[in-house]
């Protein structure tokens, strides 16, 4: 049996799980036409994500990494094809240039230092990087629509950097080659590779 702590992945809501497809289509689809010998998932949370991604990576090096030791636990049970360790975005533990993918996830708005975070990821990168942010102030309005966090205006906890998808590019342009943008709704997901 499966574990699974993110209530936005398990959503029983049928516009939750079309939007959630949707996101993973997109991720799928960038994961498997990019040439690439090892991955690592910053951010990996439950590993949910490397999980969706089973078919597309578990024949390739593969690392997850998070700071919460719980979801280390999680990860290892929902993907048990890829190695843990528990890390901070902003210290890795890790060689320069050590993985041709970084992926990393619905996590830059959750960083008080993202330009620190992305520097980290420049540096343990050696060809690609895959990042995602949910797309303000959409995300926000979405929230309201369905009655959550209405106290904050939409703005799910956790949350204290908000990018539209024109600030998210110009935020990776300084430190990487955008390749690719993608806008499902309601995330900007950024495919680029190293400058």
């Amino acid at each position: 049996m499966k574990i699974h702590t993110n209530k936005k992945y398990v959503s029983k809501n049928p516009i939750s799980r079309l939007l959630i497809s949707r996101f993973y289509d997109i991720i799928r689809r960038i994961i498997g036409k990019v040439e690439f010998s090892n991955l690592v998932d910053l951010g990996c949370g439950e590993g949910i994500i490397l999980k969706m991604l089973e078919n597309e990576i578990s024949h390739k090096a593969c690392m997850g990494i998070d700071l919460n030791p719980v979801h280390i636990k999680l990860s290892k049970l929902n993907a048990p094809f890829c190695k843990y360790q528990v890390g901070n975005i902003y210290q890795l533990q890790l060689e320069k240039n050590s993985f041709e993918m970084v992926i990393c996830l619905e996590v830059l708005e959750h960083l008080e230092y993202p330009e620190k975070a992305l520097d980290e990821i420049d540096r343990i990168s050696s060809k690609y990087v895959l990042l995602s942010v949910p797309r303000e102030p959409l995300w926000r309005i979405l929230n309201m629509i369905r009655g959550s966090y209405l106290l904050s205006l939409g703005n799910t906890p956790g949350h204290i950097n908000h990018y539209s998808s024109k600030i998210f590019v110009n935020l990776i342009n300084k430190k990487f080659e955008v390749i690719e943008i993608y806008n499902p709704l309601p995330w900007t997901v950024v495919l680029a590779k190293k400058k």
